[in-house]
């Protein structure tokens, strides 16, 4: 037990009391001792309590140290600093953090957390044990303090990570991707990537991390002409979404054939002939909509009157699929996005109520990227992500939101991500949504948010005891979204050009300044 300091006075659920460690810093957590319990809590504030006088500092060629040794002065005098720290409480098995409600004493001794209070008290699992995921470790530490989160609870009460462009959430993705894959979690995951950056994934397949008495993972990757959807499996509604928005006379012809049609394995031609037969009596109507149809239903690839993936295909445990979105418009990414998701869910209910149809007998982890297309109210997919968010823990599926713009989510579907990874925020709007959605997150943390850099985040929510900040470990597969390196880029094709590759473009350039 390692004391840091004194109290000097409480106020409210926080006290201040002084130290001479200039190492502390926001974030960090200490500890005071109560009835034999140890009350966790969290550094919100530091400041000198004595600074040096503005004189000392009038002179930027010269330290204020040297001054105050020419004083002949006390150099610990100015190294004392008053710190603000938040009580979290002490765990309980049973009912979790506990606030005795009693502030320490003035005078009582504050000691640093050590690395094994931490481990046992804020993380629910240790590194490499049986539902656990590592990603990364304490921010706050010189040394290595794992943050795990619990893998229960990610599937079973669903996750979102959000950040800044650039700030490192895909690479946070594909860590915890990796830990899902290991032989203690052998996770059943979906990716659905609309960037491409997941397909370096591939190469678990070939790492001695991952593998233990047999069980090998699995990556699978498909492209856009590898996913293809059965226009008979289709519901109503999801056929209603395809399309742009229809008259109330077209709408109640489509219903009708649909209804006339629906269980027979139909295809586009077999639609489009009933709706043919009713022409006479609706001639206008009926060839605007059969328009609509082989305009939003035949030409969109996805679609397909035969062929029909199915979802054992790709969800098995130990397996993680990744469906690259990158070729796909953005109706058909939400389209596929709507009716996969809508699938899982029904065979999730099949299985776990003993229902007839498609059945899948295990739990289910979905990451969804760029999450602000799909799960804003104007997006196709919205009502489905909806549904899942509120009413898909119940059944073993979990959903995984990433998203550069949170403030584009609809509040109530983040709010249902119980466990929050929050990167570098800039935006005040986003910002704000996340202060409203994530209740387990207090204002100095939000404070926090601006001022992370790459690769480091705020963990929160119930897959953790209490919020940290953390910074990610390192990936063991590559990063698919490393960004361009335009001038390096610029650079080879110029050397290129110079060795004769592509000699044609001196040669114009020599002919269009000699003009």
């Amino acid at each position: 037990m390692k004391a840091v300091g004194l109290v000097k006075a409480s106020e409210g659920v926080n006290f201040n009391f002084i130290t001479p460690e200039n190492t502390l810093r926001n974030g960090e957590f200490v500890y005071y001792i109560w009835e034999g319990k140890k009350v966790i809590c969290r550094v919100i504030r530091k400041k000198p309590l004595r600074p040096f006088p503005d004189i000392y500092l009038s002179k930027p060629h010269i330290s204020p140290e040297r001054i105050v040794k020419a004083l002949g002065l006390d150099t610990t005098e100015f190294e004392l600093f008053e710190v603000t720290a938040g009580i979290i409480g002490y765990y309980d098995n049973d009912l979790g953090f506990v606030n005795p409600r009693v502030t320490p004493k003035p005078g009582q001794q504050v000691f640093i957390a050590e690395k094994e209070v931490i481990e046992d008290v804020l993380m629910k699992k240790a590194a490499g044990e049986t539902g656990s995921a590592h990603i990364g470790f304490l921010l706050n530490r010189d040394d290595d303090v794992p943050v795990v989160l619990d893998t229960s609870l990610i599937v079973s009460e669903h996750m979102c990570i959000l950040a800044s462009t650039g700030s490192g959430k895909s690479y946070l993705a594909g860590v915890l991707v990796e830990e899902l894959l290991k032989p203690y979690n052998s996770a059943a995951v979906l990716i659905l990537d609309p960037h491409g950056e997941y397909h370096t994934l591939k190469e678990v397949e070939g790492r001695e991390e991952f593998v233990q008495d047999g069980y090998r993972p699995r990556v699978k990757i498909l492209g856009k002409g590898e996913v293809k959807i059965r226009l008979c499996e289709l519901e109503y509604d999801e056929l209603i979404n395809a399309l742009p928005p229809l008259s109330d006379k077209m709408e109640a012809i489509l219903n009708s054939v649909y209804r006339e049609i629906e269980g027979t394995k139909f295809t586009s031609e077999t639609l489009l002939e009933k709706i043919r037969e009713i022409a006479d009596k609706e001639d206008v109507t009926a060839r605007a909509l059969t328009w609509r149809i082989r305009r939003y239903i035949e030409s969109v690839e996805i679609i397909d009157d035969f062929d029909h993936i199915l979802l054992k295909e790709i969800l098995r445990p130990g397996m993680v699929a990744v469906i690259q979105m990158s070729e796909m418009s953005d109706i058909e990414q939400q389209l596929l996005t709507s009716v996969l998701l809508k699938r899982i869910l029904n065979a999730r209910i099949n299985s776990e109520k003993g229902l007839p149809g498609e059945k899948l007998e295990y739990p289910v982890f979905v990451v969804v990227e760029e999450a602000h297309r799909f799960a804003s109210k104007d997006s196709k997919s919205f009502d489905v992500l909806k549904t899942i968010l509120s009413e898909g823990r119940k059944f073993g599926m979990g959903v995984c939101l990433i998203s550069q713009r949170p403030s584009k989510i609809d509040s109530d579907i983040l709010s249902q991500c119980m466990t929050q990874v929050i990167m570098r925020i800039v935006n005040p709007a986003d910002q704000e949504n996340i202060r409203a959605s994530v209740e387990s997150i207090g204002k100095e943390l939000i404070e926090e948010l601006p001022g992370l850099t790459k690769g480091q985040a705020l963990v929160a929510g119930v897959a953790i005891n209490s919020p940290v900040l953390m910074r990610v470990r390192k990936r063991i597969t590559s990063h698919g979204g490393v960004s361009k390196k335009a001038p390096e880029e610029w650079i080879n094709h110029l050397k290129t050009a110079e060795e004769g590759e592509i000699p044609v473009m001196r040669n114009q350039k020599r002919l269009f300044w000699d003009q």
